[in-house]
């Protein structure tokens, strides 16, 4: 092998980073074939259409997130550092682009089917969950506050980097582990 990206490997960078610099709408398939290095012609043979390209290129992301980040081990605690390392090592391997895939992807009408594969890793993650949750490990409590209470921290600095309300600090100060510890048990201090 010759170290050089595939041309799909080239393609769906070129794809991502122009959607984190210029917004879905800004990133053109004849800019992304010139960042890529083909011919325009050769994202529609492939991909059949922008929003084509876009899910393939999100797809692929999300693939080597699911192969490494979602695996069941009866170790609730370390599962949980992993889905959340995972997670947050994902969407700063996306940068900006993940900021634009989070705010704009369900209203732009020809790629919001992409949203078909984020659907399903969340509900993957869920599905791990719900696991422990039957098992008795976790408490019962609907997914629809508990992936917001686990992914929240590490969603809410990627959508609000630019005007944050609150300082949010230096993002490698993110401790997954403690993260999931308060997760798991709570942020009170112990009564004595």
């Amino acid at each position: 092998m010759n170290g050089r990206p595939s041309t799909n490997e080239a393609i769906f960078a070129a794809t991502l980073r122009l959607i984190g610099e210029h917004g879905l709408h800004g990133a053109t398939t004849r800019a992304i074939a010139d960042e890529a290095g083909v011919n325009e012609v050769t994202l529609f043979r492939k991909f059949g259409s922008k929003a084509g390209l876009v899910r393939a290129a999100i797809e692929a992301r999300f693939s080597s997130f699911e192969a490494t980040s979602l695996t069941y081990t009866g170790d609730v605690e370390a599962d949980l550092v992993r889905l959340v390392t995972g997670y947050r090592d994902f969407l700063e391997e996306l940068g900006p682009v993940a900021r634009s895939l989070l705010t704009e992807l369900p209203f732009v009408e020809e790629v919001a089917a992409a949203t078909t594969t984020l659907r399903g890793v969340i509900a993957d993650m869920t599905a791990l969950i719900g696991r422990y949750q039957d098992e008795g490990i976790l408490q019962p409590e609907p997914t629809a506050t508990l992936i917001p209470a686990l992914f929240g921290p590490i969603v809410l600095p990627v959508i609000t980097r630019d005007f944050a309300i609150i300082d949010q600090g230096d993002p490698s100060n993110f401790d997954p582990a403690r993260h999931v510890a308060r997760f798991l048990h709570g942020r009170a201090e112990p009564t004595r």
